[in-house]
């Protein structure tokens, strides 16, 4: 019977029922898209960030002390391995250059990998930890015949050299003819350093198969600036959370527990200016969200008073025939809670095509179809109906049933 009485209800009144689950619907359609917005965006945001940048930097765990490239070996072998997009080892000198000619000068030589298979399947390099370096030219090639040279921007003018020309490089008693292959711009340090090959620099320093800094990229979730946890203080449970999360922390912990003789630290302007970043964008979009929903809560709110108000007769023959004022207030919002189901279903429908356009149009953002998104979106339309229409249903039937019958005559 009170299925019945439901579905009757449901058939009459479609003007204004059409209107309450279009204002639902409409709220819906705006949190689903940003929500579905925020969600691509943050990862993308998160992935374009970090290629500003490595976000993890490894030195020897003692000053002065320098590590066997070797141990990097490791790096993969941890559990987000799968997040490490980039290593590149550094041992830097101060040659001289142009020995002997007005332009000599005194300037870093770095050697670094550029191309190097730390795995048979897996390459990585300075081009892949700084993919924002620009080359005129090219990068050196691992294991080519001579010696080949990158020059930064600044230092290659000082020594008026051009790619495909040659350099001689003095340390010591030792002396090396680089080929110069490309001239690097930054618009930082590297303007004025050189980087060459690290196995054929570290002929020239006298240190095969060393390295004093390392440089990771590591795809991480954004971590609140200065955050410093402690794994020694941790619960088992929220040990097992961080742990498990690919905060810039976390791989830092892991990286130390593999190289043992190394020190990982995190590169704190990169990690926290993206998480600063995140924050306010999310911030920006809630707050977008919930205001669409606020809207859409004014709208339902105003069609089911009138709903109630054009339904008080019948309202008051069902308190005055037995039926308890909870039961039919019960019932009021049993119908609300259809047409929000119904109006958060072709919401978030809505709002997944929404937020494909608003990521891709105004963002620049490949939004994916996100489906999970749905069953929420009908919650929160059920949310949003039930609590709109609470307040004009109770309101409609705190009098005594004598009182609404008479009202809903006069």
């Amino acid at each position: 019977m009170y299925g019945r009485l439901l579905l009757e209800s449901l058939r009459r009144g479609t003007r204004r029922k059409l209107l309450a689950v279009s204002a639902v619907a409409l709220g819906t359609l705006g949190a689903t898209a940003l929500a579905e917005v925020m969600l691509a965006s943050g990862d993308r945001l998160a992935a374009e960030m970090g290629s500003y940048g490595a976000n993890l930097e490894v030195v020897p765990a003692r000053d002065g002390e320098t590590l066997p490239v070797a141990d990097l070996a490791a790096v993969r072998k941890i559990f987000w391995r799968n997040n490490i997009v980039a290593i590149a080892p550094f041992h830097g000198l101060r040659v001289r250059w142009a020995p002997g000619e007005a332009r000599e000068t005194v300037a870093p030589l770095v050697g670094t990998w550029f191309d190097h298979a730390l795995e048979p399947d897996w390459k990585t390099g300075l081009p892949r930890t700084r993919p924002t370096l620009k080359v005129e030219g090219r990068w050196p090639r691992e294991g080519a015949e001579g010696m080949e040279v990158v020059l930064g921007r600044r230092l290659a003018e000082r020594l008026g050299r051009h790619p495909g020309t040659e350099v001689q490089v003095r340390l010591g008693e030792r002396d090396e003819a680089l080929r110069v292959v490309g001239v690097l711009t930054s618009g930082g340090d590297e303007d004025d350093q050189a980087f060459a090959p690290l196995a054929a620099m570290q002929r020239l320093g006298g240190a095969p198969d060393r390295f004093t800094r390392a440089e990771v990229f590591a795809l991480t979730t954004p971590e609140k600036r200065n955050t410093r946890p402690d794994p020694r203080r941790m619960s088992a449970e929220e040990y097992e959370a961080w742990y498990c999360t690919a905060f810039p922390s976390s791989i830092a912990f892991q990286l130390n527990t593999a190289l043992p003789r190394a020190r990982t630290s995190v590169v704190s302007g990169v990690t926290g200016a993206t998480a600063d970043v995140l924050g306010r964008l999310r911030g920006i979009l809630g707050a977008l969200a919930v205001v669409a929903l606020l809207g859409a809560a004014v709208g339902v709110t105003a069609a089911m008073t009138a709903t109630v108000l054009e339904r008080r007769l019948e309202a008051g023959l069902m308190v005055a025939i037995g039926a308890p004022r909870s039961r039919v207030v019960f019932f009021f919002l049993s119908e609300a809670a259809l047409l929000g189901v119904l109006g958060g279903v072709a919401g978030g429908v809505l709002g997944l095509a929404a937020g494909r356009l608003l990521g891709g149009g105004i963002l620049g953002v490949a939004v994916p179809w996100i489906p999970v998104l749905i069953p929420y979106a009908a919650l929160l339309g059920l949310l949003l109906a039930v609590l709109a229409s609470l307040a004009p249903v109770v309101r409609a039937l705190e009098r005594y049933p004598a009182d609404i019958l008479k009202r809903a005559t006069a």
